[in-house]
């Protein structure tokens, strides 16, 4: 026989639902299958560790890097440091360094013509016949004598100091660069290997740094800390399913959504070639608290529906919970999509699109899950009823709806202090947003406690720095840079770059041009200058090649001695620290070059930095004012309110003040992951908002409430639900507060407390404006009048 309850309703979204419960092999078969050919694509993720991924490939400040890094044969450099307090001149250091040198010399993945170290470089001497140039270290020392010897000879060649050796010679570094940029991972730890087994004799200490290192070791640590963290976020949640309500099915059916979507986001990402970057891997944890929120909504609604109407069969039961959860899950999925939309479309850096369009398909398989596979699986599990949910018809149920039912109690009788206390926040939150400034390091997405951080804050203090702003000089003509007029226009630039306090140091061909003609004027400090004459500036390149090898300064000039090269060498790789650098660095080439006779362009890692970071601050600004009209409107028409529309963003609104409020008074930086925080926040929660809303209307309209009863129903029933909800989002974020990425970690902890102010203000000022305002989309008739109504239940 036709099961009657079948014909309760006749609309098209039952239908569906009927449907769907009416062939739950099928669909849920389908889904399964869908899942499986997700986590087939993972296997073939590549990671992009390295800070350039920021930029798109066809941006000008990349190209032209790309450009300067052919012409001069430049990569990122790894450096091995190894200090001593007392000196590294004594004979068991420089014996250490030839040690390591010749370590790093027998990896197969790296340039050996690209070694640089106290043992392989080269002085350059003058006699009777010319220019010399022979090794600083022709043997190594077995005295102190012979290791003073040394000493001296690097000290009257001041290109290597700070470079190569640090001023007050208490570090030296051994430079080397891989042949390929995907074998950094295997250097890094090959040299990781090699210190560690180092015969040191000494106090010497070994770091390993340098901007090829912290891409190559970026990859595994990113990699281990999601692996670390999923875990986690998973067990944490599926517990938490468990309290709220008591079953296997409670907890395994959100598992199965948690499973589809974040196998669907990395799965697709795979799939479609995109590499996964260091805020992509927050992805997955992000999704375990965000998809699992609308599954305990409909299961919520499921084990009330069983609590209240025990007579109807499973597949009515699960129907009408269903289809009553269908429009919040789907606006709420649509409003935590637009909140990922707005990360994409306010940023034009790859990885934070790529964050966005990948979060915003998770979510969007999560949302169908909620609606169509898991109530199809559910129909395939035993019936049970949650000891979470009893049969009541004052709707008391648990301890939990006990405790939000009070919560509703004491808000809606205490109106004007909620009021207040949202505009202290709206106050706070607007002094800490005028306090917000972009500052951000590619060290800092390590621990300060990891190896890679210490060494380069040891390096960074020893040496005259680790972050290269690259000047490439240009003229019109082969041989250009053999005129003193050029030359002496570089000069002026180094030495103008070495006036800021922010620049340890700077190195270009002119250094060798002054060093050989000091050499060749019988080692006369005085003579350390560029010579006048072009002709005899040509003649020392071609002496040089007699004993040297004319490669040596293809890091400064190019073989037609055209295009050149000016490192300066940073101590710092922040943002606030290095952006006056370039911007005077950029009006000092606009005012002395840019002629017919030669020209400067900026580039290299700092100026690559500097293109991206300087755009956070407007991406991140437009990003929430994208988010916030594109929720307005969409909850707008859903309520078919404009109304409707803004009290939904209240919620969200705050919890936007109070984030920027928190990170003003804790000092938190704008970064890349800080600068997402506002727009993610707002997508998801608004969430609670509009369950709060829908509630709220359908006891008043379906079911028939007053005013009075349907606020304060709301709390019991509704409020649980949100509660749990919270409590998953909460945690999802919560979980990701605990990665060893600092940027994922603040990304998480700003998150979690947003979706907390959001929650709050949800259950508490949102109830207090709708009691205000009387809004008719609610239901609310023209002269309804409440408060006496509210007061009288308070009073119970």
């Amino acid at each position: 026989m036709e099961d009657n309850t079948k014909r309760l309703h006749s609309g098209k979204s039952y239908r569906i639902f009927w449907w769907i419960t009416g062939h739950p092999i099928f669909v849920a078969s389908l889904g399964m299958m869908f899942v499986a050919a997700c986590l087939a694509f993972i296997p073939k993720l590549v990671i992009d560790p390295k800070a350039e991924s920021f930029l798109p490939k066809d941006s000008p400040a990349l190209v032209y890097r790309e450009q300067v890094e052919e012409i001069f044969g430049l990569k990122d450099p790894m450096v091995i440091a190894v200090v001593n307090k007392n000196g590294v001149f004594n004979p068991d250091t420089i014996q250490l360094v030839d040690w390591l040198t010749q370590q790093v010399l027998a990896i197969p993945e790296v340039n050996q013509d690209r070694v640089i170290s106290l043992t392989t470089e080269d002085n350059i001497v003058g006699n009777e016949e010319g220019l010399v140039v022979t090794p600083f270290v022709e043997s190594l020392p077995v005295t102190q004598d012979q290791t003073n010897e040394i000493a001296a000879k690097v000290k009257d060649f001041p290109l290597y100091l700070g470079s190569v050796v640090a001023r007050d010679s208490s570090a030296t570094l051994i430079i080397t660069e891989v042949t390929e940029d995907s074998h950094a991972p295997i250097v890094y730890e090959k040299l990781m290997t090699i210190i560690a087994k180092a015969p040191i004799k000494n106090t010497e200490i070994l770091h390993v740094a340098g901007d090829g290192a912290v891409s190559g070791y970026l990859s595994a640590y990113i990699i281990s800390d999601a692996a670390r963290l999923v875990p986690i976020s998973v067990v944490i949640i599926t517990l938490l399913c468990v309290l709220a309500f008591r079953t296997v099915q409670g907890s395994l059916l959100p598992g199965i959504v948690i499973l589809a979507a974040t196998a669907s986001s990395v799965g697709i990402m795979a799939a479609m070639g995109d590499p996964i970057y260091v805020i992509t891997t927050s992805m997955p944890i992000l999704l375990v608290g965000i998809a699992v929120a609308d599954a305990i909504h409909i299961k919520s609604e499921y084990y009330e529906q069983r609590a209240l109407t025990p007579t109807l069969s499973k597949q009515a039961i699960i129907v009408h919970s269903v289809n009553k959860m269908a429009k919040p899950v789907l606006l709420t999925t649509l409003t935590s999509m637009i909140g990922f939309l707005g990360v994409y479309f306010s940023s034009y850096m790859p990885p934070m699109k790529s964050f966005g369009v990948y979060s915003m398909i998770g979510l969007a398989v999560a949302g169908i899950f909620s609606l169509a596979v898991i109530p199809a699986m559910q129909m395939l599990m035993p019936t049970k009823d949650s000891a979470a949910f009893t049969s009541s018809n004052t709707r008391k149920g648990d301890k939990l709806a006990q405790f939000m039912d009070g919560v509703g109690r004491r808000v809606l009788a205490n109106p004007n202090r909620i009021i207040i206390g949202a505009m202290v926040v709206v106050v706070m939150g607007i002094y800490g947003a005028s306090k917000l400034e972009v500052n951000e390091s590619w060290v800092d997405n390590f621990q300060t406690s990891e190896p890679i951080y210490q060494a380069d804050i040891a390096i960074n203090k020893a040496m005259d720095g680790t972050s290269n702003l690259d000047i490439v000089i240009q003229t019109p003509h082969q041989e250009d840079l053999f005129l003193p007029e050029n030359l002496r226009k570089i000069e002026a630039l180094q030495f103008y770059l070495e006036s800021m306090p922010e620049i340890g140091g700077t190195t270009s061909i002119v250094d060798y041009i002054k060093q050989m003609n000091r050499a060749l004027n019988n080692n006369d400090p005085s003579e350390y200058r560029i010579p006048d004459d072009a002709d005899l500036i040509s003649q020392y390149f071609l002496l040089y090649s007699a004993s040297g090898d004319p490669t040596d300064f293809e890091e400064e000039v190019d073989y037609d001695y055209q295009q050149a090269l000016v490192r300066a060498r940073l101590h710092n790789g922040r943002l606030q620290f290095f952006k006056p650098v370039v911007e005077n660095a950029q009006t000092y080439i606009d005012e002395n070059f840019n002629t017919r006779q030669i020209e400067a362009s900026l580039s290299g890692r700092i100026y690559v930095d500097y293109e991206w970071l300087t755009n956070l601050t407007d991406s991140h600004f437009k990003g929430v004012a994208f988010a916030l009209v594109l929720v307005w409107i969409v909850a707008s028409l859903s309520f078919k309110s404009i109304l409707g529309g803004t009290l939904a963003l209240v919620p969200v609104g705050l919890a936007t003040f109070a984030v920027y409020a928190l990170m003003g008074a804790l000092g938190i930086t704008l970064a890349v992951g800080t600068t997402m925080t506002a727009v993610i926040a707002l997508g998801i929660g608004i969430d609670f908002a509009i369950h709060t809303i829908e509630r709220i209307k359908y006891q008043i309209q379906v079911q028939d409430l007053s005013p009075s009863e349907a606020l304060q129903g709301l709390y019991p029933s509704t409020g649980r639900a949100l509660l749990f909800n919270f409590l998953a989002v909460f945690i999802g974020f919560g979980v990701l507060g605990l990665s060893h990425v600092p940027p994922l970690a603040k990304l998480g902890v700003l998150i979690a407390f947003a979706v907390l102010v959001s929650f709050v203000a949800s259950i508490t000022v949102l109830p207090v404006l709708i009691k205000l305002f009387k809004p008719r989309f609610i239901g609310f008739k023209k002269g309804t009048d409440i408060n006496t109504a509210l007061i009288a239940d308070v009073s119970d």
